[in-house]
C-alpha cells in the first residue's frame, strides 16, 4: 500500500512527508503537517511527530502522506491515504535509541496527489450522486471534487492520460465537463462486475458553481457516514 507497484514512488526512511489531515472547501482551509519518515513495515507507516503535532482526537481518523517525486528534472506530489493508529512517546527506532513517532497505517495506493483529490468520500445508493463516463453509467466508488474513481465495462477500456466525456448527475441534475485517466487496474476477483476495470480520473473543466455544489454534498456525506460509523 505504501508504494506503487512496480515504480520508485514510495514512501521509504528518511523521506519528507505532508500529511493532509483535513481539507475544507468552502472555507479554502486545508491542514498540513509536516514529518519525516522513520520506517516502513508493510502498510504501517512510522513518521516524527510532525509539526503542529497530532492530538487525541486524530486518533484513527483517515489522512493523506503526501510526497514529492522528481524523475527527469519535474517534480510531482504523490499521496496514499492513511489512519492514524497511534502516538508513541518511546517508540524504538533501534537498539538505544528511542523516538516520538506516530504510527499510520495505509488504507489505499500511492496515486498522483492533488490537493482538491484530498477529500474523498464512498457515496451511498441514495446519495443523489451518479457519474456517466462517454455516455455510459459506471459504478462510482469514491468522488471529491478534483476527481473520482470507479469500474467500467467500457470497451475499449479507458488507457491512461486520456482525456473523457463525463456528466456528473447531482440530484438529477447533469453537469458535463471533461476528466483526465490518471490510473487503470485490475479490482481483482471480489469486482462485482465481472470483467471491469476499475479507473481513476481527475476532473477538468468544472465549472466553480458545479464544484462547490459538489463539495457541500461530499461533506453532507462525510458528516452522515460518520455518524453512523460508516467511514473509512
Amino acid at each position: 500500500m505504501a508504494k506503487e507497484k512496480g515504480s520508485s514512488k514510495e514512501l521509504r526512511p528518511g523521506l519528507s512527508v505532508d500529511i493532509v489531515t483535513r481539507v475544507d472547501f468552502n472555507r479554502e482551509v486545508i491542514d498540513v503537517r509536516r514529518a519525516s519518515v522513520f520506517d516502513v513495515n508493510g502498510d504501517y507507516i512510522i513518521v516524527s511527530r510532525p509539526t503542529p503535532d497530532f492530538q487525541e482526537k486524530h486518533l484513527g481518523k483517515k489522512c493523506t502522506v503526501t510526497f514529492v517525486v522528481r524523475e527527469q528534472g519535474l517534480k510531482s506530489r504523490f499521496g496514499v491515504s492513511a489512519h492514524l493508529e497511534s502516538l508513541r512517546d518511546n517508540y524504538v527506532l533501534r537498539e538505544g535509541v528511542s523516538v516520538q513517532a506516530a504510527i499510520l497505517r495505509a488504507v489505499g495506493p500511492v496515486e498522483p496527489f492533488n490537493v482538491r483529490m484530498a477529500y474523498r468520500v464512498r457515496p451511498p445508493i441514495n446519495s443523489g450522486l451518479a457519474l456517466e463516463v462517454e455516455g455510459d453509467r459506471v459504478n462510482l466508488l469514491d468522488i471529491s471534487t478534483g476527481g473520482a474513481r470507479f469500474l467500467t465495462t467500457m470497451r475499449p477500456a479507458p488507457q491512461f492520460r486520456q482525456r473523457l466525456n463525463v456528466t456528473l448527475y447531482l440530484d438529477g441534475k447533469a453537469y458535463a465537463f471533461k476528466a483526465f485517466v490518471v490510473r487503470v487496474g485490475d479490482p481483482g476477483p471480489e469486482s462485482p462486475k465481472p470483467g471491469a476495470s476499475e479507473v481513476a480520473v481527475q476532473f477538468s473543466g468544472m465549472e466553480k458553481k458545479v464544484k462547490e455544489l459538489l463539495a457541500r454534498r461530499i461533506l453532507q456525506i462525510e458528516r452522515e457516514l460518520r455518524a453512523k460509523g460508516l467511514e473509512d
